[in-house]
């Protein structure tokens, strides 16, 4: 019973609230912004005064003082007015990384808090779906203001819900390979059972995550997902090539990682036939819009050029975006809410400044995970979380879903999560 009350408290409270913030338009207005950041804030706080386990992560200390000094800064400056919401979304980022370190720390079932993720996501996943087949001119009611003829979930864009859905089919790899570690035939009806009796939340989320990910139509979005789930297959197979216990080659798994491969890869042809040109008739017209983003990041590069050491503060990017428009560039940037580079949307609101302390928060983070891969016993999803972190980094080199909180806060979920797991290993090997 104690462990399902702390399966629902804090966890269960932290997966639904994302959950709300990404269902809700990603939480990518002030008002929803607000609200859901004051949630997480709140549930933070809470757990670190009633928790007796709970500690502040010393990356999460030093982001809150960073963030801080950034708030300082831009408060001498003037650079607030925009901003507020901002700060409020990097401070509830931290305390999602928090929340998860500490539950994957202190659970004593791992496996758990992952299932209690995929039944979220597939949640998710199965509404974007049937919402979009049944109305695909509709959102909660509402006309789509644009990318009518593609899904987009509740986040407006197909190229952020396209980041999403990469995240959920590669965290449900996690759990398909994991269950691949238990079959014990290669028959085929032995391996069916054992799949669908250890696995089967794993497959029933990648299946509708895939069609999902296709209807997208989203070109980086499955180049880079296909690209992100090679690596992890690649890597699983290099992990388990040597047995623990004996020292030999273990051709067995790597037989069924083989297997997998070729089963999802036929999936994949199957389901592109399925989409019809929804996804194949959006890479005619590639060039086009590689000219488009050219054009794009060249008016940003001169624009963060303009001031490169502290950029024009956080939410700045409209007055930016319309500060450098021209009769050149007008017919592209007029459209523009981001600068479709995480990089370059950094620099711009904070230069160099303030790009090398996010860029040194996350690497602190990532290597922390990291850390834990002598703890053979969760190596499956740790190797996961940093295969997701590389494919929403490459995303995020032409698009803008880490702009959107319902996607960023995801991202801290895992790497929290990989933290405590990390954690957990070296606790135990002392």
């Amino acid at each position: 019973m104690a462990g399902l009350l702390r399966l629902f408290y804090p966890y269960g409270l932290l997966v639904i609230l994302l959950a709300g913030a990404s269902l809700f338009f990603g939480a990518d207005t002030p008002m929803t912004s607000f609200l859901f950041s004051a949630a997480l804030l709140l549930l933070a706080g809470t757990k670190l005064v009633t928790g007796k386990s709970s500690r502040l992560p010393q990356v999460v200390a030093m982001g809150l003082i960073l963030l801080g000094c950034a708030f300082v800064f831009d408060a001498i400056t003037g650079r607030t007015v925009f901003a507020m919401n901002h700060y409020a979304i990097i401070a509830a980022a931290l305390c999602v990384y928090m929340l998860a370190e500490s539950e994957g720390r202190l659970a004593k079932d791992a496996h758990r808090l992952w299932q209690v993720i995929l039944i979220v996501l597939l949640m998710i996943a199965v509404w974007a779906f049937a919402d979009f087949t049944l109305n695909p001119d509709m959102i909660h009611g509402q006309p789509r203001p644009y990318h009518e003829d593609r899904l987009s979930a509740a986040f407006l864009s197909a190229n952020t819900a396209a980041t999403f859905f990469g995240i959920t089919i590669l965290a449900a790899t996690a759990s398909i390979l994991r269950a691949l570690r238990k079959v014990v035939s290669l028959n085929p009806l032995v391996l069916m059972e054992s799949l669908f009796r250890h696995g089967m939340l794993g497959v029933v989320t990648f299946l509708f995550a895939a069609v999902c990910l296709l209807l997208t139509a989203s070109r980086a979005g499955l180049t880079f997902t296909l690209v992100c789930l090679g690596i992890l297959f690649f890597w699983e197979v290099l992990s388990r090539r040597t047995s623990a216990s004996d020292g030999k080659t273990d051709s067995s798994l790597f037989r069924l990682i083989i297997l997998a491969v070729a089963g999802i890869s036929l999936l994949g042809v199957f389901f592109w036939n399925l989409s019809g040109d929804v996804a194949g008739a959006r890479y005619a017209d590639l060039d086009e819009d590689a000219n488009m983003r050219l054009v794009m990041f060249s008016a940003y590069w001169e624009a963060f050029l303009a001031r490169p050491f502290t950029g024009y503060g956080f939410g700045s990017f409209s007055t930016v975006n319309d500060m450098i428009m021209t009769s050149e560039n007008a017919h592209i940037l007029a459209t523009q809410g981001a600068a479709h580079n995480i990089a370059l949307q950094w620099l711009l609101q904070t230069g160099i400044v303030g790009t090398l302390c996010a860029v040194g928060i996350v690497v602190w983070m990532i290597w922390t995970v990291r850390t834990g891969f002598a703890h053979k016993r969760y190596g499956t999803y740790l190797r996961t979380i940093l295969i997701i972190s590389l494919f929403i980094l490459l995303h995020g080199q032409v698009d803008y879903a880490l702009e959107i909180p319902g996607v960023m806060w995801w991202w801290m979920l895992f790497l929290g999560l990989g933290a405590g797991l990390a954690a957990r290993g070296s606790r135990k090997r002392q």
